[in-house]
């Protein structure tokens, strides 16, 4: 099955996308925070990195939806969802140019990537949880020398915490992007035909799962509001 795979190509789509995905993945925590890094963006940004924009744009509206109940409070560490979109958004774009898999619709190929990038979830945690360990460290160097009056060493650790987090999100996505690559085309060889018609339905619980999640942690009055309001907006529209 991966006999006739263009390694090359494959090998070219995970540097591009671990390299400029990795600098949207900076918005998320280390820099500007300016939304640069939600899904919605992010896939879009991947997909457009490898040739099919629409393809990301799908997955991150998808995605967006998806975590909308991973919420970072406290010292919660949620889903990096930004690699997740990244590395979704770069496997179909790929796939996507790929003439064998042209009979292949969007919606369906979108749900082949989402069933080889999600399980990367708990990964994503793992290696957030570990950037930040690392950097915590970084941060009592930095206090150190600050009030010892070297100043720029203190800037110094402080683009190293930079560095770390942009070295973090080019490894996670290498890795992500290689592995999901083989198994999204191993899946697509044996994809059934009849899968196909039913794929909308199909796609249609990964957001669902999402709204599910916010809406259990919104108070009764509040949920409440949201279908009387969801109901109004049925009736008007």
């Amino acid at each position: 099955m991966l006999a006739g795979v263009d390694h090359s190509l494959f090998l070219q789509s995970t540097v591009v996308v671990s390299l400029g995905g990795g600098l949207c993945a900076l918005d998320r925590t280390a820099v500007l925070q300016g939304m640069l890094s939600r899904p919605l963006v992010a896939a879009t940004v991947s997909g457009a990195l490898v040739g099919n924009w629409g393809i990301g744009l799908l997955l991150g509206a998808i995605l967006e939806l998806y975590f909308l109940c991973e919420i970072p409070v406290g010292t919660n560490i949620p889903t990096d969802d930004t690699i997740l979109a990244l590395a979704a958004g770069g496997v179909a774009g790929v796939l996507r140019g790929i003439v064998e898999f042209a009979h292949i619709n969007d919606r369906s190929l979108a749900l082949v990537v989402l069933v080889a990038v999600l399980p990367w979830s708990e990964f994503t945690r793992k290696l957030d949880a570990w950037v930040r360990e690392w950097n915590q460290g970084l941060v009592d160097e930095a206090e150190t020398d600050l009030l010892a009056g070297r100043n720029i060493s203190a800037v110094n650790l402080h683009l190293r915490g930079f560095a770390n987090f942009y070295g973090a999100a080019i490894f996670g996505l290498g890795l992500m992007m290689s592995v999901s690559l083989g198994v999204a085309l191993l899946l697509l060889h044996v994809l059934p035909g009849w899968l196909t018609p039913v794929t909308d339905k199909l796609l249609l619980i990964f957001p669902l799962i999402g709204v599910a999640g916010l809406l259990t942690s919104m108070n009764k009055r509040r949920l409440f509001l949201v279908f009387a309001g969801a109901a109004a907006c049925l009736l008007v529209f």
